[in-house]
């Protein structure tokens, strides 16, 4: 098989961003509308780079605090906030001379609010970007951009308030994934309920792949005393650093955006700067008057350069189609198509045997669940046993119950939680590495059918870690839903009942309620895991699919432009072929000259 080649030597051009913008545009104008989509988004990052315009994104677990921190930027309450996941659109935030407010649709054209409009442009953002007015995006929103004379909107900067990764809306979490290319920087929010968790840090090193600067903030810090505050800082400092891998530790900045945006709203000079945001902005501004342009150009060079290896490798396969007759090029058509049922049949084994996976890990799950139960059990019930048979008041026997329950439990369930979720993801991550490799091999086939059929290079696919991990819970249930506890039933119980009666009543309810509140703190560890698990194989299998139909689709469009191509130009193949070499070499070029390492298609 042809091996990758480098780029045609020639005197270097110049390798400006904006020259290779230009050279990139001018060679996909000339290829004509089969590159279309590529030069779309080229055309779109150039743009970019000419207004300045640095996509800044708000990104973290659901619940953080994002929309709060950008109401308080912003100076009012214009985004939804809720006690439920709220943004589930990408909401873009651009400077303008008036507040302004435009919904993009996928299958409709583009809708524009004004604060004059009748509705409050805080109702109609609710309508369309919360979860509560828009669920699961059934208006088919696109996207919502939010034009605001906002200060730091006018050093170039566009604000992105992104869906919550880890929230139980699966697309929510999908939506931020798909966003995250699109982005430059981000301010990455936590905060300590719950502190950073394994979703996060998995997040976070998708981010670190795709963006050059990331600032941390940590929010609600007006919940946590001093001492507090400092452990919740060192534990947060300890584990970004493990996830960064930076030369230098991840600066942090503690704030409140609860408090800040209230400071705002009434024009607090000293309660903004005690929130913390001041210094967040006062360091955003330094930031982009030294450093966007150059941070701007690295973001825009990497995703110019993934726009052009879209375009490279479907002219190479062009280019490799073209070379051949009509009739052989026809004939490799049908071989490739016939290999595909094939493909399919093997891809869908693959689908079964990653649902079997995940039903035996979920009975495994159940399994120690089960185990994990009648240990907190054994090791509950004696206490609680000891005062049910001894303790003569029921009412002072349910206060001694309960105070030993609130103990116990979050002593017993934390600690357990963790391992049983160690446990969880490291048989997960072994299982779902076995099936990379079984769908790298398989997704392989695709491409050397492909390769071996049209004579191009190919570049075996890079597998990446597939679990996600969901968020342990941040409190456990140590309450009981019926009590004698009540003062005004518990003086009409001493009226109406013997001191026998009473305490028997409440041996056999607390006999009743303290398995069952095991069993509440049970469910909420299984929730949390069957989640990780169900989005993990999900996301998996859906990853899967989507390589495939993107790699048989690119080789059969490129087929399909050969074979247009060579009827319209029958008597003009050469020519035809020397055209699209000379622009196969001009973007080799410009795809080296963009800094994308790896190899890239290359001349046969």
């Amino acid at each position: 098989m042809t091996q990758f080649a480098a780029a045609p030597s020639h005197p270097a051009p110049d390798s400006s961003l904006p020259a290779l913008f230009a050279r990139a545009l001018r060679c996909l104008d000339e290829l004509g509308g089969d590159y279309e989509a590529a030069r779309q988004d080229l055309d779109a990052l150039r743009q970019r780079l000419d207004e300045g315009r640095f996509h800044l994104a708000v990104m973290g677990q659901f619940k953080r605090g994002k929309s709060t921190l950008l109401n308080a930027l912003l100076g009012e309450d214009l985004l939804p906030t809720d006690i439920l996941p709220a943004t589930s659109i990408p909401t873009y935030i651009l400077a303008g001379e008036a507040l302004r407010l435009r919904v993009h649709f996928t299958a409709a054209p583009p809708r524009d609010f004004l604060p004059s409009s009748g509705a409050p442009l805080a109702q109609v953002l609710n309508e369309y970007v919360s979860e509560q007015g828009n669920p699961h995006n059934r208006r088919g929103v696109e996207r919502v951009e939010i034009f605001h004379p906002a200060a730091l909107l006018r050093q170039g900067v566009v604000l992105i308030d992104t869906p919550g990764i880890g929230s139980t809306l699966r697309h929510n979490t999908e939506i931020t994934h798909q966003t995250l290319p699109k982005c430059d920087a981000a301010l990455f929010l936590v905060s300590p309920d719950p502190p950073l968790t394994e979703t996060e840090l998995d997040f976070l090193g998708r981010v670190h792949d795709r963006l050059p600067r990331v600032f941390y903030l940590f929010n609600k810090i007006d919940f946590l005393d001093a001492g507090e505050l400092r452990a919740s800082l060192d534990f947060l400092r300890a584990n970004l650093e493990r996830a960064d891998h930076g030369v230098e530790p991840p600066r942090i900045f503690p704030i409140s955006a609860r408090q800040a945006l209230a400071a705002r709203l009434r024009g607090d000079e000293a309660a903004w700067r005690a929130s913390g945001l001041r210094e967040v902005e006062e360091k955003l501004i330094d930031f982009l008057s030294r450093e966007k342009l150059h941070v701007l150009q690295a973001a825009l060079r990497r995703q110019a350069a993934d726009a052009v290896d879209v375009a490279l490798m479907r002219l190479q396969l062009t280019l490799s189609a073209l070379k051949l007759p009509q009739e052989d090029l026809q004939q490799r058509l049908e071989q490739f198509r016939r290999a595909l049922p094939d493909i399919e049949r093997e891809q869908l084994a693959a689908s079964d045997v990653l649902a079997g996976d995940l039903k035996r890990l979920v009975a495994r799950l159940n399994e120690e669940l089960h185990k994990l139960r009648d240990k907190a059990l054994g090791e509950m019930a004696p206490p609680v046993e000891a005062y049910l048979e001894s303790v003569e008041d029921p009412e002072e026997m349910e206060r001694l119950v309960r105070s030993t329950l609130e103990r116990a439990i979050p002593r017993f369930f934390s600690p357990a939680m963790l391992n049983l979720s160690q446990l969880i993801r490291e048989e997960a991550t072994r299982i779902l590495t076995l099936h990379q490799r079984r769908c790298n091999a398989l997704i392989e086939q695709v491409r050397r059918t492909a390769a071996d059929i049209f004579d191009i290079p190919y570049q075996a696919p890079a597998g990446e870690s597939a679990y996600t991990a969901f968020a342990p819970p941040s409190t456990w249930n140590t309450s009981f839903l019926i009590s004698d506890m009540d003062p005004l039933g518990q003086r009409l119980a001493r009226k109406l009942m013997s001191k026998k009666f009473r305490r028997n009543r409440t041996v056999k309810r607390l006999r009743r309620q303290y398995p069952a509140l095991i069993g509440q703190n049970i469910e909420q560890i299984s929730w949390a895991l069957r989640q990780s698990l169900d989005e993990s194989f999900r996301r998996f299998d859906h990853e899967l699919r989507e390589q495939l139909k993107k790699t048989v689709h690119a080789a059969q469009d490129a087929v399909r432009i050969a074979m247009n191509r060579k009827m319209t130009h029958l008597h003009e193949t050469a020519a035809e072929e020397t055209r699209l070499r000379r622009h196969r070499d001009e973007l080799l070029e410009i795809h080296a000259a963009l800094g994308r390492s790896g190899a890239s298609p290359a001349a046969s």
